[in-house]
């Protein structure tokens, strides 16, 4: 591979990863969560989005 096809595909990675991430938000956002944990955390069992409750 030469370098200009690895940066190619950096470029269209990140940008995938970008959108991956914006509707993992969607959804998170959206979602009827069911959380689980201990006194430290809770995490959704659906959409496993967290809730830090200890600092």
């Amino acid at each position: 591979m030469n370098v200009q096809k690895i940066k190619q595909e950096i470029t269209q990675m990140k940008t995938s990863l970008a959108f991956l991430e914006e509707r993992l938000k969607e959804i998170q956002q959206n979602c009827d969560h069911h959380f689980a944990g201990d006194q430290y955390y809770e995490k959704c069992l659906k959409c496993n989005m967290v809730n830090v409750l200890y600092y």
